[in-house]
This record gives C-alpha cells, structure tokens and sequence, in this order.
C-alpha cells in the first residue's frame, strides 16, 4: 500500500498557546509526531497541515512535509478532523496528480506514541483486506454502567439500563475506548463514509501506559514529567 502520515497542527491553540511547537523536554511538541512517523518504513510520505508558517518551517526542519498552508476556515476550534484530511486529500490528487492508499492520522497532542504502535496498525490492515480501519484502544479506566446522570432535582440516576450485575466489574463486558494515539484509514473507507475511521474497524490493543492528551497546561506539565522520567521519548 502507498501510505501517508497526515499530522494536523494548527497555530491557534488556546489552552496551552502555540504548543504544537512550544518546547516539550528540549523538543518542540511536534517533533515527538514527525519524528515517530518517519521511523515507520511503510509510510511514503509523512505530511504536516498546518495553517501557521512557523509551524510549517519547524515542522520541515524535523524532516516533514508542508506542501500546503492549510486554509483558516479549517483552522478553527470547531474545525472536525474530516475537512482536514479531505483537503490534503484533494490538495495531493489535484496538485501533485498523488493518490494515497491509506492515511495514519497522527495528533501531535498525544506524542507518547511508538512506531511499533503505528506500524503494528498498518500491518493489520495491510493483511486483511476486509478492513477499513484499524484504530489503538484501551480498556476505560471506569465502567460506563456504574455512570450516573443528574436530574434537574439533583438526584442521580443510572447512566445506562444495564442487564448486567452492577456490583462486580467481573461480571461486566470489557468496554474499550479509543484513545486517539493512532487511526489509520484506507483512502476508499475516508473517501465511502466522508469521516476519518469509519466501516470496519479494527483494534490494536493498548493496555499500558498513561494515556496523554495535551489540551491543557496540567496535561502539558503531566507528559512532561512522564518523558523526563522515561528514557523511551
């Protein structure tokens, strides 16, 4: 399959300013991305979106691509991940006459990823053409059938009707969810659904390890810590 790494960085993040390239354990935020992406051998291309120039001029000095700055009204807060990749789909069909077979869709907010993650993923929807998309997830950290809601008195009430036994985690199914550090989609499944993952997915199993999502400077000062202390990053 030919394989491209898209990585989307924009310039206007607010809850931590410009951290897509603010410095993260000596390193800019998105170097953790770009650089994890260009260790996997079956990925062509690896390509930075982005709507900032100086994020595309660091962005190509780890060794990405920028061929485009992306537009701003794909920049916004509520911006989805569709539009994104959509354009750079259009962008490498129509400029570059490139067509992609699969798309690793790569957030530079999660960087405590591993190439072995992300090639792991590839290899499982490269040996079964059945699929459309392979995805990571993890077991939750708490059972979505112990959840409660809160009614307008303040009561609360079950989030879910459940048929199971509520008072042993044993006795519950395993509910995963997906945790966003690696998505990879054939063109075909992006181009049928109009989204990111879509038809069949499948799961690449992670059980270990935090899970790193950095939108505010809480979740910024908490990976920084995880990477000091470990010699993987």
């Amino acid at each position: 399959m030919k394989i491209i790494a898209i990585i989307p960085a924009r310039g206007g993040s607010k809850g931590v300013s410009r951290k897509n390239i603010r410095l993260m354990a000596g390193y800019p935020l998105i170097h953790y991305t770009i650089k994890c992406a260009l260790a996997v051998s079956s990925i062509n291309r690896t390509i930075v979106t982005t709507d900032d120039e100086e994020i595309a001029k660091i962005s190509r000095q780890l060794g990405a691509e920028t061929p485009f700055i992306r537009p701003a009204e794909l920049a916004c807060d509520e911006t989805p991940d569709y539009p994104v990749v959509r354009h750079c789909l259009d962008f490498l069909s129509v400029e570059e006459n490139y067509h992609p077979d699969a798309v690793v869709f790569l957030r530079p907010t999660m960087p405590m990823r591993t190439s072995d993650e992300i090639q792991g993923s590839i290899q499982i929807l490269s040996d079964d053409a059945s699929l459309d998309c392979v995805r990571t997830a993890r077991p939750v950290p708490y059972p979505p059938f112990w959840m409660k809601v809160i009614k307008k008195d303040g009561t609360l009430v079950n989030f879910l009707d459940t048929p199971y036994n509520l008072s042993r985690r044993q006795d519950l199914p395993e509910i995963m969810m997906c945790d966003g550090y690696v998505d990879i989609s054939r063109v075909s499944a992006i181009n049928k659904y109009e989204a990111v993952v879509g038809g069949r997915i499948h799961a690449l199993y992670r059980e270990t390890g935090p899970i790193v999502d950095i939108d505010t400077q809480d979740d910024w000062n908490y990976c920084e810590y995880l990477m000091r202390k470990s010699n993987e990053f």
